[in-house]
């Protein structure tokens, strides 16, 4: 069987076997397993006791034994065995006589029949503790600027400290070596001076000579100028094409250093819409700096842009966000719908309306009006003047649609907030109900940027003539005679009418004609048409005489000439007669 070995490790006491050997109990079990002796008066002799119990089951004998030292010594004889019965404990004493308050060492030796025991022994003299704290936190500071901590330290110890502290860029110390008597205090400055922006970590380590300490965490993070703006972002809603306009930003410089600022132009072509002045300057600490900006364009539509302004030192810009739609000039009518009713064929109708311009610019209109001919309408005054036209028989002829409606002013330039009042004229040559939209076209924006709806019906007035028989009784042959044809208009728009020439033969009984052959008849009221009648041939004689309505020309109205001639010489009476209108009535 092989022996066993005790060896201290981790500063107890240890039993190793011989490698062939199986791990097996101590038959000692040592108490305290190591000897310390601490807060020793190196004037006198400290004494410390341990045990050595056999935990067996028979009794064991035991040499202890200790080197010669002048600093520890046994309080037995040393290489002395002892017997000591099972379950018993054996004491040993050890003597500590110091020369001076430092640290030693000694160790001492239980040998078994079989193995071998290790105690340490360890005296621990006076040290210099220095209290730190963990870790010192800069956080934000500017850069190229130094910012200080001042920490108190004290000497917790109780031997005076010799200390060396350092440290490494961008951190600096102030002291870094000296002397601190046991429970005293002393300062000790930090110093954090960056160069560049960013996190900066360091560490401040503490050397007494016989302990170097943890060291203690350094951080600190570099802040170069910090500008910001009084609002990232820059609304402008909706805005008028062609119009100037002038905003306001502020850059503030939240930051402890001087802000050298350059705005940065960019290549879009929003931004050349935009002019930013100053486009450079320098913003103290805690100053602010009013930044104008003006805005013009021409061009329609929504944007965002982004403006940059570079600040010195700071490795981001700063940046201002402008979004907006820009609209064309904003026009409107003072009411929805003219509405003219209804209308008579060939008589012209006005309304009235405003077009106001709301936008802070002039602008350039140009009137039309929508599905509108190009051909000029006939009204019913031009109508009346036109005797014996074959329009009164067979209706206008129009090569293309005709132009019925007018305006006026037709075009013309609006000032800002300025109006335009508008003279809209109807003058129909079509029977039906009409729904059109009045556009305005605004030079250099567009057409048909705003509208106001037409709506009207036209209508033909039955005419009647009050008494279809001209009488001209008993007369001479190729005497003219002057007779009336009355119009009656029961409607509530007025008409306009003509006789239509009659188509003469050679051996045509009567002629008939009309000194004024049209003419307009009013709402409501009755027109006459006078007619001339010439008998050319003896013998009782009935003539048609046949008249047109503007309008309805397939529909004319009737009348019939009734007269007897026996032959008789034309006499002065007669003529007087006729000048007089003497005769009788043929209405009657």
């Amino acid at each position: 069987m092989s022996h066993a070995v005790t060896e201290k490790l981790m500063g107890q006491s240890h039993v190793v076997g011989l490698p062939s050997d199986p791990p097996k109990q101590n038959l000692f079990q040592i108490s305290p397993p190591e000897v310390v002796f601490q807060n020793f008066d190196t004037r006198g002799v400290s004494e410390m006791a341990l045990s050595l119990t056999n935990v067996g089951k028979i009794a064991q004998m035991v040499k202890v034994c200790m080197e010669s030292s002048p600093y520890f010594q046994l309080a037995c004889p040393s290489d002395v065995y002892h017997i000591v019965p099972p379950g018993a404990s054996a004491p040993v004493r050890i003597r500590f006589s110091p020369d001076e308050n430092k640290d030693y060492s000694h160790e001492l030796t239980c040998i078994m029949a079989k193995e071998k025991i290790v105690v340490p022994i360890r005296a621990i003299g006076a040290r210099a503790i220095l209290d730190f704290p963990a870790q010192v936190d800069f956080s934000e500071c500017p850069v190229k600027h130094s910012t200080q901590k001042t920490l108190l330290v004290r000497n917790v110890g109780n031997r005076t400290a010799h200390y060396q502290l350092s440290t490494q860029s961008p951190f600096s110390v102030v002291p870094t070596a000296g002397t601190l008597g046991a429970g005293d205090t002393m300062q000790v400055t930090v110093t954090f001076h960056a160069l560049t922006n960013g996190e900066h970590f360091g560490s401040l380590c503490c050397n007494t000579g016989r302990e170097i300490r943890l060291p203690l965490c350094l951080r600190g993070k570099g802040q170069g100028p910090l500008v910001e703006l009084s609002s990232p972002t820059l609304n402008l809603g909706n805005v008028f094409v062609y119009t100037p306009y002038v905003y306001e930003v502020e850059l503030i410089n939240q930051g402890a250093l001087d802000a050298p600022f350059t705005y940065i132009p960019s290549t879009t072509n929003v931004d050349f819409c935009f002019t930013v002045e100053p486009e450079q300057g320098m913003i103290a600490p805690g100053g602010t700096q009013t930044v104008q900006i003006s805005f013009h364009t021409t061009v329609l539509g929504s944007f965002e842009e982004k403006f940059q302004f570079s600040v010195a030192g700071s490795p981001t810009p700063v940046i201002l966000t402008i979004r907006g739609s820009v609209t064309g000039p904003n026009l409107h009518f003072d009411l929805p719908e003219l509405d003219f009713g209804d209308i008579s064929f060939g008589f012209p109708y006005t309304q009235r309306c405003r077009l106001t311009n709301c936008s802070m610019v002039p602008v350039t209109f140009k009137l039309r009006m929508s599905d509108d001919g190009t051909q000029p309408a006939v009204d019913s005054l031009d109508q009346i003047r036109k005797e014996g036209d074959p329009s009164w028989r067979k209706g206008i002829h129009f090569y293309v649609e005709p132009r019925e409606f007018t305006m006026n002013p037709s075009q013309g330039t609006i000032l800002p907030q300025g109006h335009q009042d508008i003279e809209v004229t109807l003058c129909s040559n079509t029977v039906m109900e009409f729904y059109r939209r009045l556009l305005v076209d605004l030079e250099g924006f567009g057409e048909g940027v705003a509208s106001v709806v037409i709506t009207a019906r036209c209508l033909v007035p039955e005419l009647q003539v009050s008494s279809p028989v001209l009488l001209y009784d008993e007369c001479h042959l190729k005497v003219p005679y002057e007779r009336k044809i009355l119009i009656r208009n029961p409607s509530h728009l007025p008409g306009c009418y003509g006789l239509i020439p009659q188509k003469r033969k050679e051996d045509s009984p009567v002629l008939y004609s009309s000194p004024k052959p049209c003419g307009i008849v009013q709402p409501q009221s009755t027109a006459e048409i006078p007619v001339v009648v010439e008998v050319q041939a003896l013998g009782t004689h009935r003539t048609n005489v046949v008249i047109g309505v503007f309008g309805d020309e397939r529909n004319p109205l009737g009348a019939q000439g009734q007269g007897f001639c026996r032959g008789k010489q034309a006499q002065a009476a007669g003529e007087k007669d006729r000048r007089d209108g003497g005769h009788k009535q043929l209405l009657p």
